[in-house]
This record gives C-alpha cells, sequence and structure tokens, in this order.
C-alpha cells in the first residue's frame, strides 16, 4: 500500500533519520512511562514534585519550600544542570552553550563565554552535570533552579552548595519513587494522573497480526508496571485482571535500564497473581512471559531474535531507551517527542516570521560577501595612499556599519522567533541556527521520531521508512 506523507497530517507522521524497511523487523518493542503510558503532566508532576519538597524539609530544608509552585511549562528537554555552579544551560550541537539560567537569573552573553569557553572542552556530561533528557526530570530542574534562587536571595536559609542541593533534589525525588509516595497515589487513582490513547490496542494489533513479536521492557516493577497497563488498556474497575497482558508476547519490569543493555543482570520471573519472584537460574520456561531484570541477551533468546537490527524498540528516553540499545546491540529505534506536536504548530503558525529572519540573514550575508571583498581588493593594490584605495576604505566602513545594524537586528528577530516556542528557552530542536544539542542526539541515535507511538497505524506495518539525502557544505557547488 502506498502511503503519501501529503496525506498525514504533519502532527502524526513519523520522522526518518535512518532508513528502515519495517519488512526486516522481526519484533517491536516499548518503554512503559510518557511511551505506552501518557501521563497528564499538570497532574502527575505537579504530584512528584509536592511530595518531593515533603521530603527536603524533612532533609532540614526549610520550610519556606512548602510554598513553592511549580510550572510545568517552564523548563524543557534537552537541557543541562550544571551541579557546581549552580546554572541550568542550553547548548547546540557543537556544544557551544547559547542560553544559560543561573535560578531564574538568565546570564548574559559575556557571563557565559567566561563560564563556558569552548577552549575548556568541557564535557557537559555526568558527574559534573545532570542531562534533563525526559519528562520526568523537568521538575528536577525547576526546583533546582527556585532552590538557587533562594539560596540567593537568603542565604541564611539554605547553607549548602550546588552540588549538595542537587544531590538532595535527585535523592529526595528517587525516595518519592521508591517508598510509593507517588506511584501508591496513581494507583488508587489512575485516570486522574494517565491518559488513555484510543488507538493504542489498535496499533498493537495490527503489528501482532502482520507476524512481529511485541514485547515491553520498562524499569518500573511489576505492581506498578500492573496497575498502569490495566488502566490504558481499558480496565476501569479496582480488580486488577490480566487481560492486558495478551497484547504482548514477552514483558520485562525492573529493567534497570541502560545496563539491560550491556550487563549481565540477573533474571527473575515474575508471578502475575502473587507479585513473587522466582529464580530461572538462565534458564526460561516456555510458558512464562513476565520477568525482571535480565538483560538482552535473554530477550534475544524470548523472542527468537539472532541479531539486533531486527528489532525495532520505541522509547521516550533518549539515553536509557534509545542510544545504549542503539550503539551496543544496533537495534533499530524510534524516540516518542510528545512535544513535537507543539513545536510543529509553532513552526507552521510563524513560518512568515522565519521568513523574515531568513531575508534578514541574506542581507547580512550579502554585506559580509561585499565587505570581504573589498577588503581583499584592498590588501592587493599598492600600499601607496590612493584616491581610489580611501573610497573603497570609506565604502567598507559604511558597510560593516550596516552589517552589524542588521546583524544585531537579526539577533533580535531569532530571539523574537525562537520565544514563540518557548519564552525562555526557545525552540526544543535549535540553540539560534544550529540545531540543539537534543536534536543532534535525536539525530544521531533515533532511527525515527515522532510525537506518539500510535502515529505507527499511519503507516503499513511493513512500510519503508526513507531517510532524506545527507548533504555536506560543497553538495550545493552546483547551485
Amino acid at each position: 500500500m502506498h502511503i503519501s506523507l501529503s496525506e498525514i497530517d504533519p502532527k502524526n507522521r513519523i520522522y526518518c533519520n535512518r532508513s528502515l524497511n519495517m519488512r526486516n523487523i522481526k519484533a517491536v518493542g516499548f518503554d512503559m512511562d510518557y511511551t505506552l503510558a501518557l501521563y497528564k503532566p499538570e497532574e502527575f508532576e505537579v504530584l512528584a514534585y509536592q511530595e518531593t519538597l515533603k521530603k527536603l524539609v524533612s532533609a532540614g530544608y526549610p520550610e519556606t519550600v512548602l510554598g513553592f509552585t511549580f510550572d510545568i511549562t517552564h523548563m524543557i528537554r534537552g537541557l543541562a544542570i550544571d551541579k557546581h555552579r549552580g546554572n541550568i544551560i542550553k547548548l547546540d550541537r557543537h556544544r557551544y552553550v547559547k542560553v544559560a539560567y543561573h535560578g531564574f537569573k538568565e546570564l548574559t552573553r559575556e557571563e557565559r563565554r567566561s563560564l563556558y569557553d569552548a577552549s575548556l572542552a568541557q564535557s557537559y556530561e555526568e558527574p559534573d552535570y545532570a542531562l534533563i533528557d525526559t519528562l520526568f526530570t523537568l521538575a528536577d530542574a525547576y526546583l533546582f533552579a527556585q532552590l538557587i534562587d533562594l539560596r540567593n536571595k537568603n542565604p541564611d536559609k539554605i547553607r549548602k552548595t550546588p552540588l549538595e542541593i542537587y544531590r538532595d533534589v535527585r535523592h529526595s525525588i528517587d525516595l518519592c519513587h521508591r517508598d510509593g509516595s507517588i506511584k501508591l497515589k496513581v494507583a488508587k487513582n489512575p485516570g486522574k494522573y494517565i491518559k488513555r490513547d484510543p488507538l493504542l490496542k489498535d496499533t498493537l494489533e495490527r503489528l501482532r497480526q502482520s507476524g512481529r513479536k511485541i514485547f515491553v521492557v520498562t524499569n518500573s516493577l511489576w505492581d506498578y508496571t500492573h496497575v498502569v497497563m490495566n488502566y490504558i488498556f481499558g480496565n476501569d474497575t479496582q480488580n486488577l485482571t490480566l487481560d492486558w497482558v495478551q497484547n504482548f508476547d514477552v514483558i520485562v519490569t525492573g529493567a534497570a535500564k541502560p545496563s539491560f543493555f550491556m550487563s549481565p543482570n540477573p533474571l527473575y520471573e515474575v508471578d502475575p497473581q502473587s507479585g513473587l519472584l522466582r529464580n530461572t537460574d538462565g534458564v526460561l520456561s516456555p510458558d512464562s512471559k513476565i520477568y525482571q531484570g535480565g538483560n538482552f541477551k535473554q530477550l534475544h533468546e524470548r523472542l527468537g531474535i539472532s541479531s539486533g537490527p531486527e528489532i525495532l524498540y520505541v522509547g521516550d528516553h533518549i539515553y536509557g531507551d534509545i542510544l545504549r540499545s542503539k550503539k551496543e546491540l544496533g537495534w533499530r529505534t524510534m524516540l516518542v517527542i510528545n512535544e513535537l506536536e507543539a513545536e510543529l504548530e509553532a513552526l507552521l503558525k510563524f513560518k512568515d516570521e522565519f521568513k523574515r529572519y531568513e531575508e534578514l540573514l541574506q542581507i547580512k550575508d550579502d554585506l559580509d560577501d561585499e565587505i570581504q571583498k573589498l577588503q581583499l581588493e584592498l590588501e592587493k593594490t599598492s600600499t601607496e595612499a590612493t584616491k581610489g584605495n580611501a573610497s573603497k576604505s570609506s565604502t567598507v566602513q559604511s558597510l560593516t556599519q550596516k552589517r552589524d545594524s542588521t546583524r544585531e537586528a537579526l539577533r533580535r528577530s531569532m530571539r523574537k522567533y525562537h520565544q514563540n516556542f518557548h519564552g525562555t528557552w526557545g525552540q526544543l530542536m535549535k540553540t539560534g541556527h544550529q540545531n540543539s544539542r537534543f536534536a543532534a542526539q535525536v539525530e544521531n541515535y533515533a532511527c525515527l521520531y515522532t510525537s506518539q507511538l500510535t502515529n505507527l497505524l499511519n503507516y503499513s506495518p511493513n512500510f519503508s521508512f526513507r531517510s532524506a539525502r545527507d548533504f555536506m557544505p560543497h553538495d550545493f557547488v552546483h547551485d
């Protein structure tokens, strides 16, 4: 069946970085959180944030923080927390810091450059930096910024370094996930925190009917996975059933990704009725399909897969789901970027504003070319002062002033354009006119990317996704 992309709404398309023929895929796997299960951030993330505030006060932070509120729109994915300086930064694909905030105070261009000089060859990776690469970590970044802001304004209230503050925030959030502060509330009222996608079951059924094995690999443990999956597959009662299990050939919980893709972790079979674990001693029962832990080798065995490229794995976490599975195993990958819908809407809505920016850019580039041409002519002429040289020098000076004013107008135009996407951080996939680091990771490690996994329903199970041709700057010499 031929499918024309023009027939599919851009928000519902799957975008291709690396050509992928679905005929070669024998198994399709999914992460659960923010992939199969779509959370309501205004409820779920706020719950996690509020429970974390309580943990911080219990750990000695002033009760002032209990009055904090969470603006769920303030942070975006692709940022990095500078644990030592207390800054949150956004980088382009070349790892230049293009936007930086200390708490909620924006750093000037000069301040950014003095702290993040490219010659220092900083990695912007762990352990000195924390990457905001999932929707779960947006609350981390916002709360960190709030505490840095409070520390700056009231140093007597928080006598801790930025690194200590970050560790306390991270520890408190992890504790909320471990002790049931979050999951027990979700289990009690899943509809308050989780959205159902009415197309989910049809999408999985279509893949299964095409002959693919379908599996789940999630870091959530069985008890929570069971609650969430029951809800998203339509069970409204408090009495959990195992009906949803029939949608999958293999279910791996407690996977501890990304180590699942690299390390030989212990594998247990899960009794779905009691939730108890049974040690497999490396031998898989032919009747079992629900596991905890293990690694990719046992999964391959259970699925009857001989090589990584026969698997397409769909997840929302660029590092935990996509990067490692691609680099270590050669799995084909599809990244779910929930924010992509809003990004595409803004691209279409503000396309005329972008054209005006490009017109300014062309004017600036033409002025640069003319200045360079005149400067080259001046360098080639005699060192003796001539009337012609004086005239050219005056023209260069005039053009330079015009170029500089155009450059400033261009900078204002680009900032205004970016604020259409996000008032603080700008476009998710860009910093200035360069791809952001997040976009570069998507390009490098996600074979496909889309706004939600059920967009697979818009394509044949045997569709051949084709990437655009790669170009180098010299490829345009014939234009």
